[in-house]
């Protein structure tokens, strides 16, 4: 997976039904959680405090495409660079049995 900013893939998760939920006190990251249906699913992804002008590397990358659910890097290329819609996913999260 190519290296991202912290804030392209916050506005990625934030345009496709993921919300900031809160965090523990002195906790280092901001959790995003996927809400379906009005619920908070159990995917969810997070991203360090200071990071908001770090870029994400391969590695981390690769951890936030397997929080996300993704199997295929390509798709989760796709689903941050934005050709890839909320409805996709859901479907994807479905067929994977991760969602009812």
């Amino acid at each position: 997976m190519k290296t991202r900013s912290a804030r392209d893939i916050e506005k990625a998760l934030l345009a496709k039904g993921f919300q900031a939920t809160s965090t523990k006190k002195k906790s280092h990251h901001y959790y995003y959680h996927f809400f379906y249906k009005g619920k908070k699913s159990n995917v969810y992804t997070y991203l360090s405090h200071g990071a908001k002008s770090m870029d994400y590397g391969k590695r981390l990358m690769n951890e936030v495409k397997n929080q996300l659910k993704f199997q295929d890097s390509s798709v989760a290329e796709a689903f941050l660079d934005c050709p890839f819609k909320e409805e996709d996913y859901i479907a994807m999260l479905k067929k994977n049995g991760e969602l009812e």
